[in-house]
Formats: C-alpha cells, structure tokens, sequence
C-alpha cells in the first residue's frame, strides 16, 4: 500500500483556518508563496582592487593622488598610524558596495573625485565606478566585464549594466543590483500604523561591515524589527524562513490596521463609511493592478532569466562564428586581389610583345648598324630575332600564352565568387551579432524589470488589498459594526504552518551553528566557552566554565567582537557543508584592537583569523590596525597595505 500523500500548504491552510480554499489560495498568490522551498545559489562577494583620486588639503598633506589597492583573497591588513587613511579605505569600498557612505568623514568626501572598486560577485568580474563633486555621489555606474584584467582596463570587454546621475539614483542602483545579484529580497517589518517597512540591501551590509564591539546586535548593525534574527535565517537559507518573516510581516501589519480601524469605526456611519472605503480600496487597487500589469514583466523572473543565458551563450558563439567569417573574407579578399593582379600582368604583357612583333627595323636601334639581309633570312627560317639573335614567340608560344590567360582569368573567375561568398557569409554573421546584442539587451532589461523588488512589492501589496476589500465586502453584516477579514485569518493560519515547517529543520541547524560559533570563539581567545546556544532571533546563550554567562549583550566589548566575527565564519561553514547559500564571505573589521583587545590577544586573534580564512572557502577578510608590526610575518606582503613611511599617509 502506497504511503499517504502529504496535503499542500493551501490545503492545509485551509483547513486550519476553516476558509473556503479557493480565497486561501489567492491570499497565497498575492504573497507569492511557492508551493515548495527552492534553495538559491551560493553567494560570494570578493573586492580584488580599489582606486581613490582626487585632491588633499590639510596637514597632512596637499594636492592631487591617485592611489590604487590591489587587494589579494584571505586577510588582508591596512596599517599605520592614526589618521592616515586606514579607515577611508573600508569605508571607500563601503561608498561603492552599500550605495551610500556610512561613516566617511565629510573632509575626505570632499578630496575625493574618483572612487572605483573592482569585486568578484559569485565569481563574476564586476565594477563600482563613482564621480564625486563636493563630497557627494555626483555620477555612478555599475560594470561587467569577462575578467578582471578587462575590467581594470575598461573600455572593450566591459558593459555598463546600471548608470546613475545622482547620489540618490546611485544608490537605488546598487540596491536592486546586489539583491538581485546576491538572491536576496527585502526583509519587511511591521509598523504600527499599519503598513510594511522593508529593510533592502543597506541592512544586509552592516552583517558585512559589522558595527563596533558596544552595539548590542550580534550580526548586521540594527537592533530593531528583529533583524538580526531575520539575517541570521536568510543567511542560513533556512527552507522558508524568509517567506515566512515576510508573510508574519504581512499579517502583523494586517493586525495593527485592523485594530486601528476597530478604534476608530463607533456608529453605524462610520460602518457605511467603512463599507464605502472597501469598495474604493477594491476598485483603486483594481485600477492600479491593471496600470501596473501595462507596465512591468509579463513573464517569471526565471523565465527571463533562461532567455539571457540561453541568448549570451549564442551571442558569443555569433560572435566567434562572425570574427572567423571576418578572417576567410579579408582571406578570399586578399586572393582575388592577387589573381587580379596575375591576369593584368599578363595581359600587358602579351600587348607589349604583339607591339615588338610588328616592328621591321632596318637598323639596330643603339648603333644603327644595318641589319644584314642573312640576319633577316635567319629571322624567317629559325625564329631567331634579326636584331637581338634571340627566339621569337611563334604561333605555339601564342597557344601557351592564350592558355595562360584563361588559366588566370578563370582563377580571377573562382576568386571573385569565393570572395562574394565570404562577403555574403561575414555580412550574415554581422546581421547574426546585431540581432542577438539587440535581443539580449531587451531580455537583460526585462529581467531587471521582473525582478525590481519594488515592483515586486507593489503588485504584492495591491493583490493583497483587492482580495482583503474582497473578503471584507463579502461577510460584512449590515448589523455588524465591525469588519471581519477572512484574509487575516488565513494570514494567521498560514503563519502558524509556516511556523510548523521550520521547527524541526532549524533545530538541528542552530545546534551546529551554535557548536561552531564555540569552537571558532575559543579559537579567538574566549578560552572560558565551553558552550554556545543561538536561536533564529539570533540570540545567544553562552556558557563559560560551564556556568551560564548570559547572552551576547552580556559579554564585553573585545569579546562582542570575537563573537561577531564567529558567528560570520560559522555561517559561512555551515553552509559549506551543507551545500546551502549563506553569507557572501566579505567581512570588514575596523581596527582589530579597539575594542579593548591587547597587543597578545589581537596577535592571537589574527592568527586565528588567517587559519580560519584558509579552512574556510570564499572569506575575505580586510581589517586595520594601528599596530604596524602586528601583520608582518604573519600576513604575506601582498596581504599588507601600509604607507611609504611610518609618518605618511596611506595615500
């Protein structure tokens, strides 16, 4: 007998909440929830080389630089004194990969006139390229290219896949670009007035460029909504974790407008007026739906994105198959100039002779010696010239050369149709790379347009809205001051499932994440840890000398530290081994002896840190120290970027 089949998650919503199944499902479509879990694909993100320009003003130094960091994988360390432009590195590349500065001094901003960060993207050569003008983001783009030698380069080889005018636009770029590179969607929020507040790209960055070691948050750099454990749960590419902080969202948001309609709704008026506003909400959202349906990407993201796989990998064999054209035509090109040129030589040649042949002369035409009458009878006997003594062409020398010709003019003949051919192939191959660039380049913008998270959002929001005003007009009683939304308890019920499924799943994830969170601490100096429990909230319960020592919050500055960078080398390997997306493996470290770290425990710490980086794939740590010596024997020279002089400045 055949095992059971296990219901769906509609069926199963449906019968929790008791709602007509057909509603559960539209509630389910306008939150775009899948009918099973597919996992993304890994995440890495690697910076191989920073450019500053501009012009310094100051003490320390005045007039234009250009300076230009290579930046090798693993650890890699800036250092010298303070005040000489370690942190401006971190932050540069923060400028480029956030969008928007973080804690660039403003003095800085403004020297600067170039900033351009080369990164590897899930090992796709990408550029952020940056013109500042008065401190701020004046013009920004975003590139490509097939390697990095091409992108350094620029120019052939590189293609601008975003652009921006403004500060603003530069940062709404980049935000849409590293979700949609980095397969992330926004984490949405609650507010107590009823809408969502979604948390984009610039939340995610603060898990790469952690705060200082006094911010309570373990990972990322915000306390509030709960991020942190919303990171954590993304970053594991725990099965539905994000749909299902996106849909408690939802439904909390839902909560809070229905509680605030219930305050303010008192007579039978204000119950009209309700009514009223459904039907206005339906019809607007109705309304919008249509105009936005005019306006975005008919087909899946996916879809979409099979097309501009599919269409690059025939653009390059187009493009190979027209550059091979290109050669056989200037081949074919050069062979029937050459045959040309044959059939001409001969051809003036034959007139000069029949010339010569047609000449009596009497005399020599050097001396004028007469030319003897048996010279004459030689001539007409032998062939031999009367002059010169040399053979003369007869009829049959006439035959060869007559055959000659049509030997040349049927090479010219064979030439000229092999050059044609070669033309018509190479022009073929052109029409060929036109219009599959041309193709391309309509598909990539379509997928940018399927997959714009704002859009994403919109359509969600107004299929939300039209199905609530929907199921509120349905079941409001005409006696019944107080609107009943079917969508919130299905919205209740499908959180609760969504709740059920990640149980057991993230129980034995977070088991092992916690052990390894421990072990890499001890590593870090945090000898005392003899254990480590986190949960999804990302919270921590350590445990030192086997006694409870509270949670993150609890430990002090150095050792916040230690933990932060734990638990982004623990997810980080985790998810290696379990073959799951996780976190992008670019961690940034400012100064890995300000937070109360000794000279003895920071040395252990970057030892630590390097041996961590080689068991660990994809990591790229960038730190900075003030401490000069403390990177030199351990880091290879590559991996040190330090200033000309112990006084100067980096750059």
């Amino acid at each position: 007998m055949s095992a059971p089949q296990r219901q769906t998650l509609a069926e199963r919503v449906a019968a929790r909440s008791g709602v007509d199944a057909s509603l559960v499902e539209a509630v389910l479509a306008a939150h775009a929830v899948p009918d099973s879990h597919v996992p993304v694909m890994a995440r890495s993100l690697r910076v191989t080389r920073l450019r500053l320009r501009g012009t310094k003003a100051g003490p320390q130094g005045t007039g234009p630089f250009d300076a230009t960091f290579d930046i090798p994988t693993g650890v890699v360390m800036a250092v010298g004194a303070n005040f000489r432009g370690k942190t401006t590195l971190l932050e540069a590349i923060t400028l480029c990969l956030r969008g928007e500065p973080r804690e660039l001094q403003r003095d800085v901003a403004k020297w600067l006139t170039d900033v351009e960060c080369d990164t590897e993207i899930n090992g796709r050569p990408t550029g952020f390229r940056i013109v500042m003008r008065d401190g701020a983001i004046a013009e920004g783009s975003i590139v490509e290219a097939t390697d990095l030698a091409a992108l350094r380069a620029g120019g052939t080889g590189t293609k601008t896949v975003l652009a921006a005018a403004s500060a603003k636009e530069y940062a709404r770029a980049v935000d849409v670009f590293m979700l949609d590179r980095l397969s992330l969607e926004p984490l949405l929020a609650a507010l107590n007035t009823g809408g969502v507040q979604p948390h984009r790209w610039a939340s995610y960055f603060g898990a790469l460029y952690p705060p200082a070691g006094r911010e309570p948050v373990l990972i990322g750099e915000t306390a509030m909504a709960g991020l942190a454990g919303r990171l954590l749960t993304v970053f594991l590419d725990l099965p539905g974790a994000a749909l299902y902080t996106r849909v408690r969202a939802a439904r909390d948001a839902a909560r809070n407008r229905a509680k605030n309609a219930a305050a303010s709704r008192t007579s039978d008026t204000e119950r009209a007026d309700a009514r009223r506003t459904q039907l206005d909400a339906l019809q607007a959202a109705r309304t919008a739906l249509s105009e936005l349906a005019l306006r975005s990407a008919t087909r899946p993201a996916s879809a979409v994105a099979a097309d501009v796989t599919t269409l690059a990998g025939q653009l390059a064999d187009a493009e190979a198959a027209w550059t091979a054209a290109g050669a056989l035509h200037r081949q074919a090109r050069a062979a029937r100039q050459h045959d040309q040129r044959a059939l001409n030589d001969h051809r003036e040649s034959a007139v000069a002779r029949a010339l010569f042949h047609g000449l009596d002369p009497v005399a020599c035409p050097r001396c004028e010696a007469p030319v003897a009458t048996e010279r004459r009878a030689a001539e007409a006997l032998s062939h031999i010239c009367a002059v010169c003594t040399q053979p003369v062409i007869t009829d049959d020398d006439d035959e060869t050369e007559r055959e000659t010709q049509a030997a040349l003019e049927a090479a010219l003949d064979a030439s000229t149709r092999a050059a044609a051919a070669a033309l018509e192939a190479y022009e073929r191959a052109e029409e060929e790379v036109t219009k599959l660039s041309q193709r391309l380049t309509e598909a990539e913008v379509e997928l940018r347009e399927a997959r714009d998270a704002a859009t994403t959002d919109e359509r969600a929001s107004l299929e939300l809205a039209a199905a609530r005003a929907e199921g509120a007009l349905a079941v409001l009683p005409d006696d019944d001051p107080v609107l009943t939304d079917p969508a919130d308890t299905i919205l209740d019920a499908l959180v609760a499932e969504l709740e059920a499924d990640l149980v057991e799943p993230s129980r034995e994830l977070f088991d092992e994440l916690g052990t390894e969170i421990a072990t890499l601490a001890r590593e870090f100096g945090i000898e005392s840890v003899t254990g480590m429990r986190i949960d999804r909230a990302a919270r921590l319960k350590v445990t030192k000398g086997g006694a409870d020592a509270g949670g993150f919050t609890a430990q002090s500055p150095g050792e916040r530290l230690r933990l932060r960078i734990a638990t982004v080398l623990a997810l980080l390997r985790v998810g290696h081994r379990r073959g799951i997306a996780t976190h992008p493996g670019l961690l940034m470290l400012d100064s890995l002896k300000a937070e109360e770290v000794q000279d003895s425990d920071a040395a252990a710490l970057l030892d630590a840190l390097i041996r961590a980086a080689a068991e660990t794939p994809n990591l790229q740590v960038l730190t900075t120290s003030a401490d000069q010596s403390l990177p030199v024997g351990k880091l290879p020279a590559a991996a040190i970027i330090a200033p000309p002089a112990p006084d100067q400045p980096l750059w």
